[in-house]
């Protein structure tokens, strides 16, 4: 079941019973999930996860992800515009955390607080929508967590340059950040607004490679960074760029470099 309101900035959704959704992703939509009564799963680029109660997960746009709420179970919902979200941010120096850990009781109280008023004038009085708004920032200021910003580009990665095309930009941004992780060409051609086909005509045209040419060739230099200045193990360097398994991150490795992970790092 699903209880939902929407103002223009801000919506409110309730998850109970049994609920469960479609991989998607939101093109102006930032999501917080919360679970509030027993647990939620998230699904977010692949991966599945538990979200235990009292405890929530963000998305940012286009990063795919689905919930599924078992019987008995609640979660909450809240998306926030992106030019809203940024003023979450600046009001910090420090970032908010993709996790989150909330008071589920509260946070329940807070929901049917926000949304009473909304029911009552059929969400049709902008006053008391601009007051829910301004109630639901105050909530998420006054108790998300934050911590120290990382960097957004890995220092062995290349600096990102305009396409001149907005969308294509996006693509790129959302590759160099997701690079570790499985990235399905549908979604970068959505994000692109272009279809299948197009839009891997049009990547090899900006960069002389195919999508998953361009993603391997990421990842080999980030585990060309890791061989030089770290002392990581190859399986380990392997797995935490993504590689199904060591031999496919090996032979990615001689194909593109020439040489062997072992060898790269004694000549180091």
């Amino acid at each position: 079941m699903k209880m939902q309101v929407v103002t223009e900035n801000i919506e409110l959704c309730r998850l109970e019973e049994h609920y469960e959704e479609t991989p998607h992703v939101h093109q102006n939509w930032v999501q917080l999930t919360f679970a509030v009564r027993g647990g939620s799963s998230d699904i977010s680029r692949g991966a599945s996860g538990f979200i235990p109660e009292g405890e929530g997960i963000i998305h940012q746009p286009m990063q795919e992800h689905q919930i599924r709420v078992d019987k008995g179970n609640r979660a909450i919902v809240i998306k926030v515009r992106p030019s809203l979200w940024e003023t979450l941010r600046v009001r910090e120096a420090d970032c908010i955390a993709v996790e989150q850990v909330i008071n589920p009781l509260e946070l329940n109280a807070e929901f049917n607080r926000w949304i009473s008023p909304l029911f009552m004038t059929d969400g049709d009085d902008r006053c008391w929508r601009s007051l829910t708004e301004a109630n639901v920032l105050q909530y998420l200021t006054r108790n998300l967590k934050r911590g120290a910003c990382p960097e957004t580009t890995h220092p062995c990665l290349p600096e990102l340059s305009s396409t001149g095309d907005p969308y294509m930009d996006r693509v790129f941004e959302y590759i160099h950040r997701s690079y570790t992780s499985p990235i399905r060409i549908d979604l970068l051609s959505s994000m692109a607004l272009q279809s299948r086909y197009h839009f891997i005509r049009s990547f090899k045209a900006a960069t002389g490679f195919t999508p998953y040419q361009y993603i391997l060739r990421l990842r080999i230099q980030r585990a060309k960074y890791e061989l030089e200045y770290t002392e990581a193990t190859i399986s380990a360097i392997s797995a935490g760029l993504g590689f199904a398994s060591a031999s496919q991150f090996y032979r990615a490795f001689v194909k593109i470099t020439g040489k062997a992970p072992e060898q790269y790092r004694l000549e180091r």
